[in-house]
């Protein structure tokens, strides 16, 4: 024996079904939206301290191929310049709500070794990020101690 449906179509969902999964939807976004809220600034100080290593990094790498010396120069708790080219960010307003503090501008040799080595403390007021420069030119981030 068949169902006759006579022409109507039975897919699809009801409104009580409807209503029910967007429900469930609403009380799951409730729950993860202040856990992902309060990673934000963690997941925004770690790009920060990666954009500054990579750009040192850069720096090491074009003082070696134009064979010169190449010096990062931090200009504010906000920006920081290359002095090779025209290359500069400005970490205001790439990176709000971090600021970092520099024990001397990163100086990296036509060998690719530092003058001396660096730490670069980046904070976005309850954590920090250390970016060091060792004097062999090697760069790193480290969470408490450029040791």
């Amino acid at each position: 024996m068949t169902l006759r449906t006579h022409g109507l179509k039975t897919s699809g969902f009801t409104v009580v079904e409807m209503l029910l999964t967007i429900g469930i939807a609403s009380i799951i976004l409730a729950i993860a939206i202040p856990a992902l809220l309060s990673t934000l600034p963690r997941l925004r100080l770690s790009s920060a301290a990666r954009q500054v290593a990579s750009d040192l990094q850069v720096a090491r790498i074009k003082a070696i191929s134009q064979n010169t010396a190449n010096t990062v120069t931090f200009n504010t708790s906000t920006t920081y310049t290359f002095s090779i080219g025209s290359d500069s960010r400005n970490f205001g307003q790439l990176y709000p709500g971090i600021t970092f503090a520099v024990s001397a501008n990163p100086v990296f040799t036509a060998r690719g070794t530092a003058s001396a080595a660096v730490t670069i403390t980046l904070s976005n007021g309850t954590a920090q990020k250390l970016v060091c420069v060792k004097t062999v030119g090697r760069v790193n981030i480290a969470d408490s101690s450029c040791a």
